[in-house]
C-alpha cells in the first residue's frame, strides 16, 4: 500500500504542504467500507426519492406545497448525480436503483397535497438523521463535503416544509406541558423507574416527544399502506401492505394509550388524505422497497426513544413494537428477494470461499 492510500503526508522535507495539496492527496485515498456503505445507501434512497417525488410534483395543485416538492426533487437529482460521479471516479459499479420505468406521472392522484408534504417532512427528518450519522463515519474530505452539503440541503427543505405547514395550520406539534417553576433532582424515594405495575410517575418531556412522534409516524404509515394496498398489482404485496396497516393501527393504539393515561392528546389519523384511486403511480418494486425503508426508519426512531426514555412501561413498549417491525421488514426483504428486486450491498471478501476455490 502506498503512502497516499495510507493517508500519509508525502512531503519529504520539513516544509508543510499547502492545505489544498494535502486535501488533494487525501481525496484520492481508497473508499473504506463505511464510505461505500453510506454512499450506496444514499444512492438507493435518493434514486427512489426521485421517482416518488417526480410523481408528487406532477400531481400537487397547491403552489406553495409544489414549490417544496420541486426543491426536494432538485436536491435528489443533484445527490444522485454527485454519487454517480464519485462511483465513476472509483470504477465502482453504479447500483440500478430506480428509474423512469418505476413511476407514471399520468396515473391518477393517489395522495392529497397535504399528505404529500407531511410524507416529505417525515422522510426529510430521517434523511437528516442518517446524513448526520454518515458524516460522523466518513474520513475522506470529498465524501465528508458531500454529506455536509446533504445536511445543509435537507435543513433548508425542513425549514421550508415547516413554514408551509405552519402557514396552513397543518403542522401537528407534540403536546404542551407546564413550564416548571424550579429545577429538581431525582432521589431514591422519587421512584423514578416505576412504571410497569402500580403507580407511575408522569411522563417527562422527552418521553412524551418520542411517544407522540412514533404514534404520529404510525399514522403516516397507516395511510401509506392503505394507498399502496389499493394500487399494488401483486396479490402478495396487497396482503403484505394490508398486514402493515394492521400493525400500524395496533401500534398507534399502544402508543396512544400511553398518552391518554396522562390526559395528553394523540396524533390525528391521515387515512382521509388518500384518494380512492386504484391506478398505481409506482412499480410494485418501488412500493415494496419504499415500505421496507419507511419501516426501517421507524425502527431507528424506536431505538432513539429507547435511549432517551426511562419509564419501564415506555421502554418495554418500544422494545416490543421494535421487534414486531423487525419481523415485518424481514418479510418484506424476503418478498424482494423472491421477485429478484433486492440489490446486494457491497460485502467483505469471503476468505473461506476463496481458500476453498483455490484448492
Amino acid at each position: 500500500m502506498n503512502n497516499i492510500e495510507q493517508g500519509v503526508n508525502v512531503n519529504s522535507g520539513n516544509e508543510q504542504l499547502p492545505y489544498s495539496a494535502i486535501q488533494h492527496n487525501v481525496d484520492n485515498i481508497r473508499l473504506n467500507s463505511s464510505e461505500i456503505g453510506q454512499l450506496w445507501n444514499t444512492y438507493m434512497a435518493q434514486s427512489m426519492s426521485k421517482c416518488m417525488v417526480s410523481y408528487l410534483v406532477a400531481k400537487c395543485t397547491d403552489p406553495d406545497m409544489r414549490s417544496v416538492l420541486q426543491l426536494i426533487l432538485d436536491v435528489s437529482n443533484r445527490h444522485v448525480n454527485s454519487i454517480t460521479e464519485i462511483f465513476n471516479k472509483e470504477n465502482f459499479p453504479i447500483p440500478h436503483g430506480f428509474t423512469d420505468e418505476d413511476f407514471d406521472v399520468n396515473a391518477k392522484s393517489l395522495f392529497s397535497d397535504t399528505y404529500m408534504v407531511l410524507y416529505s417532512k417525515f422522510m426529510t427528518k430521517y434523511g437528516l438523521i442518517n446524513f448526520s450519522f454518515a458524516l460522523a463515519s466518513i474520513y475522506r474530505p470529498d465524501i465528508f463535503a458531500f454529506y455536509k452539503g446533504c445536511i445543509l440541503d435537507f435543513t433548508e427543505i425542513t425549514g421550508k416544509i415547516n413554514i408551509v405547514l405552519l402557514s396552513k395550520g397543518l403542522l401537528e406539534k407534540t403536546p404542551y406541558i407546564p413550564i416548571p417553576d424550579r429545577m429538581e433532582y431525582v432521589y431514591p424515594e422519587t421512584n423514578f423507574f416505576k412504571g410497569i405495575l402500580g403507580e407511575k410517575r408522569p411522563l417527562n418531556a422527552l418521553e412524551i416527544g418520542h411517544i407522540f412522534i412514533n404514534a404520529n409516524t404510525r399514522q403516516y404509515e397507516d395511510a401509506m399502506f392503505m394507498g399502496f394496498g389499493q394500487v399494488a398489482k401483486s396479490k402478495k404485496l396487497v396482503d403484505y401492505f394490508s398486514r402493515g396497516k394492521q400493525i400500524a393501527d395496533k401500534q398507534t393504539g399502544v402508543l396512544g394509550s400511553l398518552l391518554e393515561d396522562e390526559d395528553l392528546p394523540k396524533p390525528v389519523n391521515f387515512d382521509h388524505l388518500i384518494t380512492d384511486s386504484t391506478e398505481s403511480p409506482y412499480s410494485d418494486k418501488l412500493l415494496l422497497f419504499h415500505s421496507t425503508i419507511f419501516m426501517s426508519l421507524s425502527i431507528q426512531a424506536y431505538g432513539l426513544g429507547l435511549g432517551n426514555c426511562a419509564r419501564p412501561d415506555v421502554t418495554s413498549a418500544f422494545a416490543r413494537l421494535t421487534a414486531e417491525l423487525g419481523i415485518y421488514v424481514k418479510d418484506g426483504l424476503d418478498l424482494m428477494i423472491e421477485h429478484g428486486w433486492l440489490e446486494r450491498i457491497p460485502e467483505a471478501a469471503n476468505r473461506k470461499e476463496l481458500r476453498t476455490t483455490n484448492n
